[in-house]
C-alpha cells in the first residue's frame, strides 16, 4: 500500500478521489508547527524560571516528583512511608518542582507493584531521573505505536512526527506521568501476541502497576482464545504482586487501600472541579447532574458495552490495529477513574485506526474523529478552567464504534479467523 492510500477515500469509507483535507503531508506540517510551539514554550518557561531553578515557579515533572518522592521515602525511611501524605508532601516541598506558593496536593496513590518499579528513581537527582524516565517511556511508546501502524509507516512516512507532537505525549512529558509506559505495555503485548504469546502475557501482567486500565484484558484474551497469554499474564501479575509485597512490606497493602479510599472520596466522587479534566463516563455522568449511585450505574453499563465491543472485535478479526484500537479506547470507557494524561491510550487507539486506514482507507469523518482525538488532551487539560461538559467518553465511544463498524463491514460474510497476530 503506498502513501496515496491514506490521501484518498476508498471503498466503503469514501468514493471520491483526490487529495484529502487531512493527509500525511498536512499532518506532518501541522505537527511540526505544534512541536515548534512546544519548544518555544519550554524555552520561555526555562527563561522565566531561571533555568528551572526558581523555587517560586512551578517547573516540569510535577507528577514524576510524586514517583521520585515515593522512592526517596522508601529508600530512606521504609516503603510504607511513601503512603504517609504528610511526609510525602514534605519531600515534595523540599525537592519537587512545584512552586513555593502552590496549593496542589499530590499524594502517592499507587499499589506496591508500581512502588517497586519506581524504587530506584531517587538514586539519581530528581532532574536527571525525570529526563531518563521520560526518554525511556517515550521510546517505548514510539516502539509500541510503530508496532501498531507498522514500523515502516512510522519512520519512513514520518508518522513519528504526529505521535511525538501529539498533545497527549507532550502533556505526559511535561508532567512526567507513566501513561506512555502503560500504553506501551498494552500496545506491545497485542503486537507480540501471535509470535510471542508468553512474553505478551508478561507485558500485560506488568499492567498491575495500574490495574484499573486492564479491566478488559481478560475479556479480550478469552474472546480471542489466547489462553497461553492469559495464563502468562495471570502468573506475571501474581508473581509481580508477591515480589513487590515481599520487598516493600505487607504494610503497603492496607496503606494502598487507604489511599484508594482517599482518591475515591477526594477525586472520583469529590468536587466537580476534578471531573472536568477526567474523561471517564463516571465524571461525565456526575457533571450531568446524576448522583453517585446513578453515575456508577451508567459507568457500569458503559463498561459492559465496552467489554461486549472488545469481545466482538477480538473474536472476529486477527488484525492487530483494530484489536489495539478497541482495547485502548474500551479501557478508557470501562474504568471509572482516568485522568487527562492517560489519553496516550486514546492516541494508541487512533494509531490503530490509522494503521487500519493505511491498508483500507479512511473516510473524511474518520479523519475528523482522529483530529478530535489528537486535540482532546488540550481540551481536557484546560477544561477545569472552562467548565464545559465532559466529552472524553463520547470520543472514546466513537473510537470503539468505529473499530466495531470496520470489523462488521469486513467480516459479515467471512469465516471466523485465527487469533489476533497469527
Amino acid at each position: 500500500m503506498n502513501q496515496e492510500a491514506v490521501r484518498t477515500d476508498t471503498g466503503k469509507h469514501g468514493q471520491h478521489a483526490g487529495r484529502a483535507w487531512l493527509d500525511l503531508d498536512r499532518a506532518r506540517v501541522y505537527s511540526a508547527a505544534v512541536l515548534l510551539l512546544f519548544v518555544l514554550l519550554m524555552v520561555t518557561w526555562s527563561w522565566y524560571s531561571r533555568g528551572f531553578t526558581d523555587s517560586h515557579v512551578s517547573r516540569p515533572g510535577a507528577d514524576f516528583a510524586v514517583f521520585w518522592s515515593a522512592s526517596y521515602l522508601a529508600l530512606s525511611e521504609g516503603a510504607v512511608h511513601a503512603y504517609d501524605v504528610a511526609r510525602h508532601l514534605d519531600v515534595m516541598a523540599a525537592y519537587g518542582p512545584l512552586g513555593a506558593d502552590s496549593t496542589d496536593v499530590l499524594p502517592w496513590l499507587y499499589p506496591p507493584t508500581f512502588l517497586l518499579v519506581v524504587l530506584p528513581l531517587a538514586a539519581l537527582p530528581l532532574a536527571f531521573s525525570y529526563v531518563l524516565f521520560v526518554m525511556a517511556t517515550g521510546y517505548a511508546y514510539l516502539r509500541a505505536v510503530g508496532g501498531v501502524v507498522g514500523a515502516g509507516s512510522l519512520w519512513r512516512r514520518g508518522l513519528w512526527l504526529p505521535v511525538l507532537a501529539s498533545p497527549a505525549v507532550l502533556i505526559s512529558v511535561i508532567l512526567g506521568q507513566n501513561s506512555m509506559l502503560t500504553a506501551s505495555l498494552i500496545g506491545g503485548a497485542v503486537c507480540l501476541m501471535g509470535r510471542r504469546p508468553v512474553l505478551a502475557g508478561v507485558l500485560i501482567g506488568l499492567l498491575a502497576i495500574k490495574p484499573q486500565l486492564a479491566l478488559l484484558v481478560p475479556v479480550a484474551l478469552i474472546a480471542g482464545r489466547h489462553l497461553r497469554t492469559l495464563a502468562s499474564a495471570a502468573a506475571t501479575a501474581a508473581i509481580f504482586t508477591a515480589v513487590s509485597v515481599a520487598i516493600c512490606g505487607w504494610e503497603t497493602i492496607p496503606a494502598f487501600l487507604r489511599s484508594i479510599a482517599w482518591a475515591r472520596a477526594n477525586l472520583v466522587e469529590g468536587t466537580p472541579e476534578g471531573w472536568y479534566g477526567m474523561p471517564s463516563v463516571l465524571a461525565a455522568a456526575q457533571l450531568a447532574g446524576l448522583g453517585a449511585s446513578a453515575a456508577y450505574a451508567v459507568q457500569a453499563m458503559a463498561a459492559v458495552a465496552a467489554a461486549a465491543s472488545v469481545a466482538y472485535v477480538w473474536s472476529r478479526t486477527r488484525e492487530v490495529p483494530l484489536c489495539v484500537a478497541v482495547m485502548a479506547a474500551g479501557a478508557l470507557l470501562a474504568t471509572p477513574y482516568v485522568r487527562h494524561y492517560e489519553l496516550t491510550w486514546m492516541g494508541l487507539a487512533a494509531a490503530g485506526l490509522v494503521g487500519d486506514g493505511i491498508r483500507h482507507g479512511l473516510a473524511g469523518r474518520e479523519r475528523a474523529l482522529l483530529l478530535v482525538v489528537w486535540w482532546l488532551p488540550v481540551f481536557e487539560n484546560i477544561n477545569p478552567k472552562l467548565g464545559m461538559p465532559q466529552i472524553g467518553p463520547v470520543v472514546s465511544a466513537l473510537l470503539v464504534l468505529l473499530a466495531v463498524r470496520r470489523v462488521m463491514a469486513r467480516t459479515a460474510s467471512a469465516p471466523v479467523p485465527a487469533p489476533v497476530g497469527t
